[in-house]
């Protein structure tokens, strides 16, 4: 008998693909709207505002559609607009046409990669600890590989970064076609206990706790969004070169490509509880917050980056295992989205937030708020956690 169970290791290997094509698309889109299209960096930041705001659409609705029972259609059908709108970059990349087929990319690219998270919290042979942990680090993988291959690609003609990234599109759509299998998931609705797991409804309790850690999450996700659009202004104002600032992210990339498997090792061997796990994450990027009040050299800098890809690499991989491990059966779908959501939402708002708080106060005040309110909602989401497992 044929054994159509879905294997993580494909998971993981479509995983790393589409990350690597994406971390080619998304580091130029600034450069190339401004330098190749000439538009202003403004409309350049309301194109990426708006994919932020679709994709957290497309999130909700990839998790809907799981949930009812749609997701290998979908899954198969929006891998294929992604990779069909990057084949069309190759040839109509000018203005309007490369904003828009951007922003395709991004909502059908949601509904995909929602859809996906939820598939693999069906994989029961690992913990979902492990699953995500190993998810988010091929993730970062393909990120690594992705940024250092794009500066080879666009000394060629940066136009071959559309080609690259819409093959890659291409084999990721053919491993999902031919080894995605959703057997995991499929229901007997002919037997009355799988229609009662199918219709349970996931508890007030665990709503509220799953509540606490994605407000915490979108905070988190507040401030470290400001890592990649605030912060290098800030930097270049102190007298540090943009070539500097673009080190941090190599050891960002470093870090998590180093620390994950580390982590997912000695998860298999000795489990962590998932909550003080994602709140000693939580409680690094407070550290790592507050550093930035004090940073005025690039020392400081490096030692806030380390303490925040410290906080990412132990929280992050965890948050989308407690929501899986809260949510019932027939809502997997929809907290998933919310985890996406969270994220999206977060970088959606932190670079217009940000820009406000400096334009209206200074880059200090920007640090003291982000520091301020990761604390309030982390010891919200601890003391809502504590009663949920005390009761």
């Amino acid at each position: 008998m044929k054994n159509n169970r879905l294997k993580l290791g494909w998971l993981l290997a479509g995983n790393l693909i589409s990350s690597t094509g994406m971390s080619f698309i998304w580091p130029l889109t600034t450069v190339y709207m401004h330098d190749y299209l000439g538009k202003t960096l403004a409309l350049a930041g309301m194109v990426l505002l708006i994919e932020s705001l679709i994709m957290i659409v497309g999130s909700y609705v990839g998790g809907r559609l799981y949930d009812n029972g749609k997701g290998h259609f979908w899954m198969l059908f929006t891998i294929a607009m992604s990779a069909l709108a990057l084949l069309a970059l190759i040839f109509c990349n000018g203005w309007p046409a490369y904003p828009l087929l951007l922003i395709i990319n991004g909502f059908t690219g949601a509904i995909a990669n929602t859809i996906i998270n939820a598939l693999a919290a069906s994989i029961k042979e690992f913990d979902a600890s492990y699953i995500f942990n190993m998810m988010y680090f091929m993730a970062n993988l393909g990120v690594v590989i992705g940024t250092l291959v794009v500066g080879f690609v666009v000394s060629i003609n940066i136009r071959y970064i559309f080609l690259v990234t819409a093959i890659l599109y291409i084999i990721f759509f053919l491993i999902a076609a031919t080894k995605y299998s959703f057997e995991n998931t499929q229901i007997v609705k002919n037997k009355s206990i799988t229609k009662r797991k199918l219709n349970k409804k996931t508890p007030i309790g665990n709503i509220l706790v799953i509540g606490g850690v994605l407000m915490t999450y979108l905070m988190i996700q507040i401030g470290y969004s400001q890592w990649q659009s605030n912060l290098s202004v800030y930097m270049q104002s102190l007298g540090i070169g943009l070539n500097k600032y673009s080190y941090l992210w190599t050891i960002n990339g470093i870090i998590v490509v180093i620390g994950q498997p580390i982590i997912a090792f000695f998860d298999r061997r000795k489990p962590v509880n998932y909550f003080k796990k994602v709140y000693i994450g939580y409680g690094i990027f407070i550290i790592a917050f507050t550093s930035l009040v004090f940073a005025r050299d690039y020392t400081h800098f490096i030692v806030s980056m380390v303490l925040v890809t410290f906080g990412e690499v132990i929280a992050f991989p965890i948050i989308p295992a407690i929501v899986d491990d809260l949510s019932s059966d027939s809502e997997r779908g929809k907290y998933q989205g919310f985890v996406s959501i969270s994220a999206s939402l977060g970088h959606a708002m932190g670079p217009l937030l940000g820009g406000l708080i400096i334009g209206g106060f200074s880059y200090d005040v920007l640090f003291e708020i982000m520091v301020l309110l990761v604390m309030i909602f982390t010891c919200l989401s601890m003391g809502i956690t504590y009663f949920k497992l005390k009761k």
